[in-house]
Protein backbone atom coordinates (compact mmCIF):
# COMPACT_ATOMS: atom_id res chain seq x y z
CA UNK A 1 0.00 0.00 0.00
CA UNK A 2 2.81 1.87 0.85
CA UNK A 3 4.21 2.07 -2.50
CA UNK A 4 1.09 2.37 -4.11
CA UNK A 5 1.23 5.79 -2.95
CA UNK A 6 4.23 6.66 -3.38
CA UNK A 7 3.71 5.86 -7.14
CA UNK A 8 0.33 7.82 -6.95
CA UNK A 9 2.16 10.82 -5.28
CA UNK A 10 5.00 11.53 -8.01
CA UNK A 11 2.46 10.74 -10.85
CA UNK A 12 -0.04 13.54 -8.94
CA UNK A 13 3.21 16.00 -8.56
CA UNK A 14 4.30 15.32 -12.13
CA UNK A 15 0.64 16.23 -13.42
CA UNK A 16 1.08 18.94 -11.61
CA UNK A 17 4.42 20.66 -12.98
CA UNK A 18 2.94 19.99 -16.69
CA UNK A 19 -0.06 21.45 -16.04
CA UNK A 20 1.95 24.61 -14.52
CA UNK A 21 4.17 24.12 -17.84
CA UNK A 22 1.17 24.50 -19.82
CA UNK A 23 -0.23 27.30 -17.95
CA UNK A 24 2.88 29.19 -18.00
CA UNK A 25 3.02 29.09 -22.08
CA UNK A 26 -0.72 29.87 -22.80
CA UNK A 27 0.35 33.09 -20.37
CA UNK A 28 2.81 34.23 -22.73
CA UNK A 29 2.43 33.09 -25.90
CA UNK A 30 5.31 33.07 -28.97
CA UNK A 31 4.36 36.42 -31.34
CA UNK A 32 7.03 37.44 -34.24
CA UNK A 33 9.20 39.83 -34.00
CA UNK A 34 8.38 42.14 -36.46
CA UNK A 35 4.92 41.13 -38.65
CA UNK A 36 5.40 40.59 -42.45
CA UNK A 37 4.43 42.94 -44.69
CA UNK A 38 3.02 42.60 -47.95
CA UNK A 39 6.26 42.48 -50.03
CA UNK A 40 7.21 39.56 -52.75
CA UNK A 41 10.77 40.56 -51.81
CA UNK A 42 12.09 37.41 -49.92
CA UNK A 43 14.68 39.61 -49.04
CA UNK A 44 13.22 42.80 -47.94
CA UNK A 45 10.63 40.45 -45.59
CA UNK A 46 14.15 39.08 -43.34
CA UNK A 47 15.49 41.92 -43.10
CA UNK A 48 12.53 42.68 -41.32
CA UNK A 49 12.89 40.22 -38.71
CA UNK A 50 16.21 39.77 -38.54
CA UNK A 51 17.88 41.74 -35.22
CA UNK A 52 19.98 44.96 -35.68
CA UNK A 53 23.31 43.94 -36.94
CA UNK A 54 22.63 40.95 -38.78
CA UNK A 55 24.08 40.55 -41.86
CA UNK A 56 21.27 39.25 -45.03
CA UNK A 57 22.08 37.02 -47.32
CA UNK A 58 22.54 39.68 -50.27
CA UNK A 59 24.91 42.36 -47.97
CA UNK A 60 26.89 38.98 -46.89
CA UNK A 61 27.39 37.81 -50.83
CA UNK A 62 28.28 41.23 -51.63
CA UNK A 63 30.90 41.73 -48.93
CA UNK A 64 32.21 38.33 -50.55
CA UNK A 65 32.03 39.46 -54.04
CA UNK A 66 34.32 42.57 -53.05
CA UNK A 67 36.64 40.91 -51.17
CA UNK A 68 40.81 41.29 -51.41
CA UNK A 69 42.08 37.86 -50.50
CA UNK A 70 44.92 39.16 -48.07
CA UNK A 71 47.46 36.58 -47.71
CA UNK A 72 49.80 38.64 -46.01
CA UNK A 73 47.11 39.24 -42.96
CA UNK A 74 45.54 36.21 -43.07
CA UNK A 75 47.94 33.33 -44.38
CA UNK A 76 47.05 30.29 -46.12
CA UNK A 77 47.09 27.29 -43.29
CA UNK A 78 49.53 24.53 -44.56
CA UNK A 79 49.23 20.83 -44.29
CA UNK A 80 51.86 19.54 -41.60
CA UNK A 81 52.63 16.28 -44.62
CA UNK A 82 53.33 17.81 -47.56
CA UNK A 83 53.29 22.49 -46.93
CA UNK A 84 50.32 21.80 -49.49
CA UNK A 85 47.19 24.83 -48.84
CA UNK A 86 44.76 22.75 -45.97
CA UNK A 87 41.27 23.52 -47.22
CA UNK A 88 39.55 22.12 -43.73
CA UNK A 89 36.77 24.36 -42.48
CA UNK A 90 33.41 24.98 -42.99
CA UNK A 91 32.23 27.44 -45.17
CA UNK A 92 28.96 29.28 -46.47
CA UNK A 93 27.53 30.52 -48.86
CA UNK A 94 28.24 30.04 -52.56
CA UNK A 95 28.96 33.51 -54.47
CA UNK A 96 29.58 33.27 -58.60
CA UNK A 97 32.62 35.75 -58.71
CA UNK A 98 33.22 35.52 -62.57
CA UNK A 99 30.61 34.46 -64.14
CA UNK A 100 30.57 31.73 -67.34
CA UNK A 101 32.01 32.72 -70.68
CA UNK A 102 29.13 31.84 -72.50
CA UNK A 103 25.45 29.66 -71.26
CA UNK A 104 25.30 26.11 -70.78
CA UNK A 105 22.32 26.06 -72.84
CA UNK A 106 23.98 27.68 -75.82
CA UNK A 107 26.66 24.76 -76.04
CA UNK A 108 23.43 21.64 -75.93
CA UNK A 109 23.56 19.81 -78.92
CA UNK A 110 19.90 20.19 -80.71
CA UNK A 111 19.51 16.41 -81.48
CA UNK A 112 19.92 15.98 -77.88
CA UNK A 113 16.26 18.42 -77.20
CA UNK A 114 13.81 15.38 -77.58
CA UNK A 115 16.16 12.95 -74.69
CA UNK A 116 16.53 16.24 -73.13
CA UNK A 117 12.67 16.58 -73.02
CA UNK A 118 12.24 13.15 -71.75
CA UNK A 119 14.32 13.98 -68.87
CA UNK A 120 17.50 12.09 -70.02
CA UNK A 121 18.49 9.26 -68.36
CA UNK A 122 15.91 9.98 -65.57
CA UNK A 123 13.35 8.86 -67.45
CA UNK A 124 10.58 7.23 -65.44
CA UNK A 125 12.28 7.87 -62.62
CA UNK A 126 11.13 11.78 -62.11
CA UNK A 127 8.75 13.27 -64.17
CA UNK A 128 10.13 16.80 -64.44
CA UNK A 129 6.78 18.65 -66.59
CA UNK A 130 8.87 22.07 -64.95
CA UNK A 131 7.40 20.61 -61.20
CA UNK A 132 10.13 18.49 -60.58
CA UNK A 133 13.99 17.91 -60.60
CA UNK A 134 16.70 15.63 -58.92
CA UNK A 135 16.98 17.62 -56.02
CA UNK A 136 13.56 17.16 -55.06
CA UNK A 137 14.12 13.14 -54.93
CA UNK A 138 17.03 13.84 -52.71
CA UNK A 139 19.81 13.45 -55.50
CA UNK A 140 22.93 13.77 -54.63
CA UNK A 141 23.99 16.66 -56.15
CA UNK A 142 27.43 16.11 -59.03
CA UNK A 143 30.00 18.26 -59.46
CA UNK A 144 28.84 19.16 -62.26
CA UNK A 145 25.99 21.36 -60.44
CA UNK A 146 28.58 21.91 -57.34
CA UNK A 147 28.74 19.57 -55.15
CA UNK A 148 30.52 22.41 -52.93
CA UNK A 149 27.09 24.67 -53.23
CA UNK A 150 25.30 25.23 -49.61
CA UNK A 151 27.21 24.82 -46.78
CA UNK A 152 30.21 22.79 -47.11
CA UNK A 153 32.42 21.07 -44.56
CA UNK A 154 36.20 20.20 -45.96
CA UNK A 155 38.57 17.72 -44.33
CA UNK A 156 41.97 17.63 -45.62
CA UNK A 157 44.26 14.66 -44.55
CA UNK A 158 47.12 12.88 -46.23
CA UNK A 159 46.17 11.43 -49.36
CA UNK A 160 42.35 12.72 -49.35
CA UNK A 161 40.06 15.52 -49.47
CA UNK A 162 36.57 14.66 -47.71
CA UNK A 163 34.06 16.87 -48.49
CA UNK A 164 30.34 17.10 -46.32
CA UNK A 165 27.29 18.58 -47.55
CA UNK A 166 24.25 19.73 -46.10
CA UNK A 167 20.94 18.95 -47.05
CA UNK A 168 21.16 15.67 -48.36
CA UNK A 169 24.08 14.76 -46.01
CA UNK A 170 26.07 13.77 -48.37
CA UNK A 171 30.04 13.16 -48.96
CA UNK A 172 32.65 12.88 -50.95
CA UNK A 173 36.00 11.44 -50.53
CA UNK A 174 38.68 12.42 -53.12
CA UNK A 175 42.26 10.36 -53.18
CA UNK A 176 45.30 12.59 -54.51
CA UNK A 177 46.97 10.75 -56.43
CA UNK A 178 50.65 12.70 -56.21
CA UNK A 179 50.31 11.32 -52.16
CA UNK A 180 48.90 7.92 -52.16
CA UNK A 181 48.40 4.97 -55.06
CA UNK A 182 44.76 5.54 -56.43
CA UNK A 183 42.49 3.18 -58.27
CA UNK A 184 41.48 3.72 -61.81
CA UNK A 185 37.64 5.59 -61.83
CA UNK A 186 36.62 2.72 -63.60
CA UNK A 187 37.18 0.32 -60.93
CA UNK A 188 34.13 1.62 -59.12
CA UNK A 189 30.16 1.54 -60.16
CA UNK A 190 29.07 4.88 -62.20
CA UNK A 191 27.19 6.49 -59.40
CA UNK A 192 25.95 10.31 -59.56
CA UNK A 193 28.79 11.84 -58.07
CA UNK A 194 31.32 10.07 -60.06
CA UNK A 195 34.66 9.17 -58.87
CA UNK A 196 37.12 11.77 -58.47
CA UNK A 197 41.29 11.60 -58.85
CA UNK A 198 43.30 14.35 -57.95
CA UNK A 199 46.46 15.95 -58.07
CA UNK A 200 48.08 19.60 -57.36
CA UNK A 201 49.18 21.58 -59.75
CA UNK A 202 50.98 23.99 -57.39
CA UNK A 203 48.87 25.18 -54.78
CA UNK A 204 45.67 24.39 -56.56
CA UNK A 205 44.24 20.95 -56.36
CA UNK A 206 42.71 19.71 -59.52
CA UNK A 207 40.09 17.30 -59.44
CA UNK A 208 39.13 15.10 -62.68
CA UNK A 209 35.44 13.28 -61.89
CA UNK A 210 34.52 10.87 -64.32
CA UNK A 211 32.21 7.40 -63.87
CA UNK A 212 28.96 8.98 -63.59
CA UNK A 213 25.92 7.40 -64.19
CA UNK A 214 24.28 9.35 -66.98
CA UNK A 215 21.12 10.59 -64.19
CA UNK A 216 22.90 14.12 -63.14
CA UNK A 217 21.21 17.52 -64.34
CA UNK A 218 23.73 20.10 -65.30
CA UNK A 219 21.66 22.73 -63.49
CA UNK A 220 20.32 23.01 -60.50
CA UNK A 221 17.27 25.46 -61.68
CA UNK A 222 15.19 24.88 -64.72
CA UNK A 223 14.15 28.64 -66.68
CA UNK A 224 10.99 28.38 -68.16
CA UNK A 225 10.74 27.41 -71.85
CA UNK A 226 14.15 25.42 -71.27
CA UNK A 227 14.33 21.66 -71.00
CA UNK A 228 16.12 20.01 -68.36
CA UNK A 229 19.89 20.45 -69.11
CA UNK A 230 20.54 16.86 -68.71
CA UNK A 231 24.10 14.82 -68.87
CA UNK A 232 25.04 11.44 -69.79
CA UNK A 233 27.93 8.54 -69.02
CA UNK A 234 29.81 10.19 -71.39
CA UNK A 235 29.83 13.29 -69.06
CA UNK A 236 33.17 14.67 -67.16
CA UNK A 237 33.79 17.39 -64.93
CA UNK A 238 37.53 19.14 -63.86
CA UNK A 239 37.44 20.95 -60.50
CA UNK A 240 39.91 23.18 -59.28
CA UNK A 241 40.42 24.43 -55.75
CA UNK A 242 42.84 26.96 -54.40
CA UNK A 243 42.84 28.79 -50.85
CA UNK A 244 43.51 32.22 -52.00
CA UNK A 245 44.17 33.26 -48.25
CA UNK A 246 42.54 31.96 -44.64
CA UNK A 247 39.45 33.35 -44.70
CA UNK A 248 38.01 32.40 -48.13
CA UNK A 249 38.05 29.29 -50.70
CA UNK A 250 37.64 29.49 -54.57
CA UNK A 251 36.04 26.63 -56.71
CA UNK A 252 35.76 26.05 -60.48
CA UNK A 253 34.27 23.74 -63.24
CA UNK A 254 35.05 22.56 -66.73
CA UNK A 255 31.88 20.48 -67.86
CA UNK A 256 32.49 18.25 -70.97
CA UNK A 257 30.20 15.47 -72.64
CA UNK A 258 30.43 15.37 -76.11
CA UNK A 259 26.73 13.58 -76.05
CA UNK A 260 25.07 16.46 -75.07
CA UNK A 261 27.34 19.28 -75.45
CA UNK A 262 29.04 20.91 -78.51
CA UNK A 263 32.11 22.55 -76.60
CA UNK A 264 33.37 22.15 -73.18
CA UNK A 265 31.45 24.47 -70.93
CA UNK A 266 33.78 26.93 -68.20
CA UNK A 267 31.48 27.39 -65.25
CA UNK A 268 31.34 30.34 -63.05
CA UNK A 269 34.09 30.86 -60.97
CA UNK A 270 32.84 30.04 -57.24
CA UNK A 271 33.89 32.39 -53.55
CA UNK A 272 32.79 30.47 -50.09
CA UNK A 273 33.77 32.41 -46.77
CA UNK A 274 35.31 30.36 -43.55
CA UNK A 275 32.38 30.46 -41.02
CA UNK A 276 32.91 29.72 -37.44
CA UNK A 277 31.54 26.65 -37.27
CA UNK A 278 33.47 23.00 -36.02
CA UNK A 279 30.83 20.96 -37.84
CA UNK A 280 28.06 21.27 -40.33
CA UNK A 281 24.58 21.84 -38.26
CA UNK A 282 22.25 18.79 -39.67
CA UNK A 283 19.58 18.96 -42.17
CA UNK A 284 17.87 16.24 -43.58
CA UNK A 285 16.18 15.64 -47.00
CA UNK A 286 13.47 12.61 -47.51
CA UNK A 287 11.04 11.80 -50.57
CA UNK A 288 7.65 12.18 -49.83
CA UNK A 289 5.64 9.26 -51.55
CA UNK A 290 2.42 11.63 -50.89
CA UNK A 291 3.92 14.58 -53.01
CA UNK A 292 5.95 12.21 -54.91
CA UNK A 293 1.87 10.84 -56.18
CA UNK A 294 0.76 14.18 -56.46
CA UNK A 295 3.45 15.61 -59.11
CA UNK A 296 2.89 12.27 -60.91
CA UNK A 297 -0.52 13.24 -60.94
CA UNK A 298 0.68 16.75 -61.90
CA UNK A 299 2.66 15.23 -64.90
CA UNK A 300 0.17 12.74 -66.22
CA UNK A 301 -2.27 15.97 -66.55
CA UNK A 302 -0.14 17.93 -68.27
CA UNK A 303 1.08 15.23 -70.51
CA UNK A 304 -2.41 14.07 -71.46
CA UNK A 305 -3.05 17.91 -72.09
CA UNK A 306 -0.21 17.97 -74.37
CA UNK A 307 -1.65 14.91 -76.01
CA UNK A 308 -4.78 17.12 -76.43
CA UNK A 309 -3.20 20.12 -77.91
CA UNK A 310 -1.34 18.43 -80.26
CA UNK A 311 -4.94 16.06 -81.41
CA UNK A 312 -6.62 19.54 -82.00
CA UNK A 313 -3.97 20.83 -83.88
CA UNK A 314 -3.62 18.39 -86.44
Amino acid sequence: MEIVSRYGIAAIVLLVLIGASRASAQIEPYTPPVAASESSDWTERITEILPEGVETRSEVRARIIAYEPDPESYPVPRSSWNGKPDFSGVYWPTVDVVPPPVPLESLYRPEAREYRERGGAAAGVINWREIDTPRFHCWPRSPAVGSASGTVQLVSAPGYLVMLTDGQGNFRVIPIADEIEVKPAESHEPSYQGSSIAHWEGDTLVVEVTNFNGRPWLSNSLPPGQAPQTSSDALRVTERWRRPDSQIIEYSVVIEDPKMLTAPWTGPVIRKEVVSYDTLQESICFADPELDARHLEFATQAAEGDAAEAGSAQ
